[in-house]
């Protein structure tokens, strides 16, 4: 479980009602106690003139009226059991915990402590509830803290969140002169550290009892638990200590300034003697009755004090000490605030934040290389490094005061000053030693510069911060870092050429600084600007390739030297040469067919260097030139000739033209004619039938010499053919061989003139 005190501290002129849920937040947990009990404790109805009149608590449309507990307490209490269905905490009477309403009297000067505690034990719980000082004494472990209301006529301001040592010290100041009661110490330690804001642990009510911490106040001295020691050495400022006294009584009283032995106190003792002895007769509000005095030396009441009785509380802020009793700087010079202070925390908790401002608009402060104008506290300046913060004197003398105050995750204490006397002549700035060289660097190659430890020196041997900028004060490029902790730059430079002017700023402690400015060339490597492209050479003959001027250009301009291999790295073949000063390859290819693939490099005088790679195959000569198709025939082809004829004397003939003797190009019908073309016109004997293409009738006996026959096909554009082939006659027995007419021309051999003498031959 975790209890949270919203407020700890309420504080009014008049009676006032507050919920409980305004003082406490109860975040339930697997470790809850079964039980919470709710004490309430008033012990100042003592006083003169005193109503009788208490607070009460209602809930649940009920009211709990507090009781007479024994001696001057009154209290009530109340047992809340825990609803796992709710996660919260239920009365059955009173309702829920978190609904409750405690509604003080309003009587002059009335106080009231409302306590949290924790039982496992129905039982013990209900005991604890009815008497509000059971728990204390019995089961100090299961205290969960504490809230203080008060109603102080006199108090006409609000109480602050939370209390500091200084503010306790200074409410307590503020009861000097007012009448107090002797017997009511405890109620005066308590308005007092709640009109500063906090709510003091329910224990410090009665003596002898080991003190409990309730997360404002933490137990700095705690006699009754066994610790020993110098106890009245540890007393500080803003604590309260209880006391038993050596008449057998008990006290508490507030440290107002001072420590130890010269610690002052605050309180309501009147005083009889030096050894703490105290007497107050009166108890009716008259003269005899105690007016607070002004602070005493511890030392009148501490007399005779048992250690073993003696519980310190202690607020949970931390403590600002100055180093130094005071400061001097000189103008324009800068001093860490880390020089100047320590901090502490009571209960060893981290410091997270620090505030701080000072006082003369002349000066500033400084953090993380940003200035401020902070001169109030409204204003402050809030870091969580104190080493990081640095005063920076002004150009004029004066006095100011540094302010600064920690904060260690709850709480903040108290502003702490230092005086500081701004005086004297200026310093001198830093001075640059040796002047950073012109680099060069190649593109794509990691670069690591790191400036020597004494390019610059500071006159007052202040330390030195270091910043890289472009001397135009923009930001380093990207590829390029720069740490500042070693002054090394580190970075790939890019593929393209650059030029840089780098400034690298040297400041010390007062702010005077000195730069350092170099320039830093970045060289690229040439580039292929015109691709070779891919080639092909013929077998057996002579190579001869000049790459063009511009094949490589170089950023800078500067020469280029090549060479040339194939692309795996291997030398050329060595039939291939290649002429660096003029870029040519040449020589003979071999007769055999092969690929390569060449790679011509060219660098620059900074070493670096662009290929341009293109294949070369080495093939067979390529083949002559095809033969034109042939030119399209239009018209009538003779497309099987008919072969010579050798017929005999009585030889029945019978000769059938093939189908595909004649072919017309366009497919159209042909007609066909039969005429005796040379020789002599004897062939009235021999018929031709146009249907079928047919030669056919019988040789006449002696039948002798050769004759010419021409198959005429005609179709229907009039575009002829003529199958033309020769007819020998012999007798039975000449032995004649055939041959195979073709197809003639008829400008040659047909005569259109003559036809009249061909008619012989039927058609």
């Amino acid at each position: 479980m975790a209890v949270t005190l919203n407020k700890s501290a309420f504080v009014d002129q008049t009676a006032e009602s507050i919920g409980l849920s305004q003082m406490f937040t109860v975040t339930p947990a697997a470790t809850d106690p079964l039980y919470l009990v709710l004490t309430v404790l008033d012990r100042n109805e003592y006083t003169a003139g005193a109503s009788g009149a208490t607070g009460t608590l209602t809930g649940n449309g009920h009211t709990l009226s507090l009781a007479n507990i024994g001696g001057d307490g009154r209290g009530a209490g109340i047992v809340f059991t825990y609803q796992a269905s709710t996660g919260r905490y239920f009365n059955s009477t009173y309702g829920y915990l978190d609904q409750l309403t405690y509604n003080s009297s309003g009587s002059l000067d009335d106080l009231a402590n409302l306590s949290l505690f924790g039982a496992g034990s129905f039982i013990l719980a209900n005991e604890y509830a009815s008497n509000a000082v059971s728990m204390m004494q019995v089961d100090p472990s299961g205290y969960l803290g504490s809230v203080t209301v008060a109603t102080e006529p006199k108090f006409t301001t609000t109480a602050p969140s939370q209390a500091t040592p200084d503010s306790i010290a200074s409410v307590a100041d503020s009861f000097v002169g007012q009448a107090w009661n002797m017997d009511g110490c405890w109620v005066l330690a308590s308005t007092i550290s709640a009109e500063a804001g906090a709510s003091l642990p329910v224990q410090s009510t009665l003596i002898g009892l080991p003190g409990q911490a309730n997360g404002e106040w933490i137990v700095a001295y705690d006699g009754p638990a066994g610790q020993s020691g110098n106890w009245q050495s540890m007393v500080t400022e803003g604590e309260m200590i209880v006391i038993g006294t050596p008449g057998g009584g008990g006290h508490i009283t507030t440290c107002v300034s001072g420590s130890g032995a010269s610690a002052m106190l605050v309180d309501n003792i009147t005083y009889v003697n030096g050894s703490g002895q105290v007497q107050n007769s009166a108890n009716d509000g008259s003269s005899s009755d105690v007016i607070i005095a002004a602070p005493h030396a511890a030392s009148q009441e501490w007399s005779g004090v048992a250690a073993s009785s003696v519980v310190i509380y202690e607020l949970d802020t931390p403590i600002v000490t100055d180093k130094v009793a005071a400061d001097s700087l000189a103008l324009l010079a800068s001093q860490s605030l880390a020089s100047l202070f320590s901090v502490t925390d009571p209960g060893n908790r981290t410091i997270t934040s620090y505030q701080i401002y000072d006082t003369s608009a002349a000066d500033s402060l400084t953090a993380g290389g940003t200035s401020y104008s902070d001169h109030s506290a409204a204003s402050a300046l809030t870091d969580g490094s104190l080493s990081a913060v640095s005063l920076v004197a002004g150009s004029a003398a004066t006095t100011d005061t540094l302010e600064l105050r920690a904060f260690n995750g709850l709480f903040w204490g108290d502003w702490e000053s230092l005086a500081v006397t701004v005086a004297g002549a200026q310093p001198s700035p830093p001075v640059l030693v040796a002047q950073t060289a012109s680099q060069t660097w190649d593109s794509g190659a990691a670069k690591s510069l790191a400036l020597p430890a004494g390019t610059f020196r500071d006159p007052q041997n202040e330390a030195l911060t270091y910043a890289a900028t472009l001397s135009n004060g923009q930001a380093l490029p990207s590829w390029l870092t720069f740490n500042a902790a070693t002054d090394t730059f580190s970075g790939t430079p890019p593929a393209t050429a650059e030029a840089l002017a780098i400034k690298v700023t040297a400041t010390d402690t007062s702010l005077l600084s000195v730069s350092d400015t170099f320039s830093v060339t970045v060289v690229a490597p040439p580039s292929v600007t015109d691709q070779t492209a891919s080639q092909t050479w013929t077998e057996g003959k002579a190579v001869s390739l000049t790459l063009p001027a511009n094949t490589f250009t170089d950023p800078q301009g500067q020469k280029l030297t090549y060479t040339a291999a194939q692309a795996n790295g291997q030398a050329l073949p060595s039939w291939l040469t290649f002429n660096a000063a003029t870029e040519t390859f040449s020589g003979t290819a071999p007769t055999t067919a092969q690929s390569l693939s060449l790679k011509v490099t060219a660098t620059d005088a900074s070493g670096l260097s662009a290929s341009d790679t293109f294949a070369a195959a080495v093939q067979a000569p390529a083949p002559g030139p095809a033969p034109a198709p042939p030119t399209p025939f239009f018209g009538i082809a003779v497309t099987q000739p008919t072969p010579n004829q050798v017929w005999t004397d009585n030889q029945a003939v019978a000769v059938i033209l093939p189908t595909n003797t004649f072919t017309d190009s366009l497919g159209l019908k042909m007609t066909f004619a039969a005429y005796e073309v040379s020789g002599p016109n004897i062939t009235s004997w021999l018929h031709f039938n146009p249907a079928n293409d047919e030669l056919f009738g019988t040789v006449p006996a002696a039948q002798s010499g050769t004759i010419g026959i021409a198959i005429i096909a005609t179709d229907s554009l009039h575009m002829t053919a003529a199958d033309m082939f020769t007819v020998t006659f012999e007798s039975a027995t000449s032995h004649v061989a055939a041959g195979v007419a073709g197809s003639m021309s008829l400008a040659e051999t047909f005569n259109p003139s003559q036809m009249g003498a061909f008619m012989g031959l039927q058609t």
